[in-house]
């Protein structure tokens, strides 16, 4: 596919250089004339590459970068700042608004074409990552519809997940890491058959070994994908105790990763609170006691299940109908 690359320049004669140099160099090429109006072109249509001089009328280079760069839409999409070579505080601008590169004026055509070549390779890994992030994001959806009683299950971890880490002030990579943990943390369940996922009565042991090898076989499914490097920990110990008697690993404390301890206290609250084959659904004051009780017992991390409980009201959450259950009669996820 032919990368696109909008320059934006108020200078027309600038403006026709760079795309005659760049269509000779397979590019397709859009032109803006400001900085106003490549933003709407933007929003039309996303370029691989935005080629952009730093002074302009109105909103300059560095300001149109900086808004490219805040938008989660255009974070990835390469910027290249066109400065004069003096300019060192238009540079230091840019750096902080996120620029990806500079070229100083007046430039030589060739050099900056294969700069631009190296930045859109780049980006062209970049997307191809995440198509492949994408498919196992709709895989962990699909293994979900396998079970009516568990719809909305992921959405509903993602959105507890993303409130709890941002409550407890966790970094912008671990609440990346927990929306995606959210979709993906029963991946492994792939590999469960339909016969003991949905068994409505109890599970045999051999059945119970069956979903406990779920963590395990989800984190090795992504192996390999970079992008899910964050996620991959979460995947596996969502189902360890924080008193050592989980699984797959059975670490305990804080040596269970923290992103990991909170999917485990939101999906064990989604279990509580939702209706599946072997149990009720639970009350949002019923399923918060029996979180409680579990980590008085030494189940939970105690400190993620008391901001949990804090937020809960926060969340939106309907009151369901049930009765207190034991949680023993939980599956695993």
């Amino acid at each position: 596919m032919t990368a696109s690359i909008l320059v934006v320049d108020d200078e027309a004669d600038v403006r026709a250089l760079l795309e005659d140099q760049l269509l000779s160099l397979g590019y397709a090429v859009r032109t803006a004339p400001s900085a106003e109006e490549a933003l709407t072109l933007v929003e039309q249509a996303a370029p691989d590459l935005v080629l952009t001089d730093v002074h302009m009328r109105g909103i300059s280079g560095v300001e149109l970068c900086a808004r490219l760069k805040a938008d989660s839409r255009f974070a990835l999409t390469p910027v290249v700042i066109l400065t004069a070579v003096t300019d060192l505080d238009a540079r230091v601008a840019g750096l902080a608004a996120g620029a990806d590169d500079f070229f100083g004026k007046p430039f030589e055509l060739s050099e900056l074409g294969a700069r631009l070549g190296a930045l859109l390779r780049v980006k062209a890994l970049l997307d191809h990552l995440e198509r492949a992030e994408g498919v196992i994001v709709t895989l962990g959806a699909t293994i979900e519809a396998r079970d009516l009683y568990t719809a909305g299950h992921c959405e509903r971890l993602a959105a507890y997940g993303v409130a709890l880490g941002q409550a407890l002030g966790v970094e912008e990579p671990l609440l990346r890491a927990l929306r995606l943990g959210g979709y993906l943390h029963d991946l492994g369940k792939i590999a469960v058959p339909d016969a003991v996922l949905l068994k409505p009565g109890a599970l045999t042991p051999a059945e119970l070994e069956q979903v406990r090898r779920h963590p395990a076989l989800g984190a090795d499914l992504v192996r390999g994908l970079r992008t899910l490097d964050d996620v991959r920990p979460i995947i596996r110990h969502h189902h360890e105790r924080w008193d050592g008697s989980g699984y797959p690993d059975r670490l305990r404390g804080e040596a269970i990763p923290l992103g990991a301890r909170i999917m485990a206290v939101v999906d064990v609250f989604d279990a509580l609170h939702t209706e599946r084959p072997y149990k009720p659904a639970l009350s949002t004051a019923d399923a918060i006691t029996i979180l409680r009780t579990e980590t008085d017992a030494g189940a939970w991390d105690p400190q993620v299940v008391a901001r949990f409980v804090d937020i809960v009201r926060g969340l939106g959450l309907g009151r369901n109908g049930g009765a207190t259950i034991s949680s023993g009669m939980r599956r695993g996820g």
